[in-house]
C-alpha cells in the first residue's frame, strides 16, 4: 500500500495476446490485498472469455471524447480498437497494476519512471497460438497478434521491461510477487 505521502506504485504487466496476462493479473490482485487492478477502457468488441468487469467497453466517440479531456494516464490504438488506463483517483491507496501493451508502457514511463515494467512471453510459439485459437480468434488474427507480439518483444528490450515466461501459472505469479516486493522495499 502507498505510505503516506508517497504515490502508489504502478505495475506495468505487458506482452503478447496469449500470454496470460489476464489470468496473471486476476491472481496476482487475489493473492495481494495492497494491489488493485486498473479497468482499461477499450472500443474493441467484448471477446468470449471477457469477464463483466474485464474493460469498460466504450463507444470511440466516447473514448475520443475522454482521451480529449486528458483522462487517461496512458492510451493507444492497437490493430483498430482504442485502449486506454485512465488517471488513476488522486484518493487511491493501493498500489496499481495496469495490463497494458507496451506503447502504454512507454507513456506510463514518460510520467513515472520508477514504475515497476514487467513482460510476459509465453513458452513457445505454439503454446501462444494455442491460446489465442482457445479464447476465440480466428487464425488470421492469432497470426497478427504474433506478429505483433515479436515487435513488442524488442520495444519492450529497448525500454528495459524485465521479462518473465508463463509456462506455470503459480510459478510465474510468484516470481511477479517477488519483483512488486523488491520495488514496494
Amino acid at each position: 500500500m502507498a505510505e503516506s505521502g508517497k504515490a502508489p506504485l504502478l505495475v506495468v504487466l505487458s506482452g503478447p495476446g496469449g500470454v496470460g496476462k489476464g489470468t496473471l493479473a486476476t491472481a496476482l490482485i487475489a493473492a495481494d490485498p495492497k494491489l488493485a487492478l486498473s479497468r482499461s477502457w477499450t472500443t474493441r468488441p467484448r471477446r468470449k472469455d471477457d469477464l463483466a468487469d474485464a474493460y469498460v467497453f466504450v463507444s470511440e466517440q466516447d473514448f475520443l471524447a475522454h482521451r480529449n479531456q486528458q483522462g487517461f494516464l496512458e492510451w493507444n490504438k492497437f490493430l483498430d480498437h482504442y485502449y486506454g488506463t485512465p488517471v488513476p483517483d488522486p484518493e487511491t491507496q493501493q498500489d496499481l497494476l495496469l495490463e497494458i501493451d507496451v506503447a502504454g508502457g512507454r507513456q506510463v514511463l514518460d510520467h513515472q519512471p520508477d514504475a515497476l515494467m514487467i513482460f510476459v512471453e509465453a513458452p513457445s510459439e505454439a503454446e501462444q497460438r494455442r491460446r489465442l485459437l482457445s479464447r476465440g480468434d480466428d487464425p488470421t488474427r492469432a497470426e497478427e497478434r504474433i506478429a505483433e507480439g515479436k515487435r513488442e518483444t524488442q520495444e519492450a528490450k529497448d525500454l528495459g521491461y524485465s521479462f518473465i515466461t508463463n509456462d506455470n501459472l503459480a510459478q510465474t505469479v510468484t516470481e511477479i510477487k517477488e519483483l512488486i516486493n523488491e520495488k514496494r522495499g
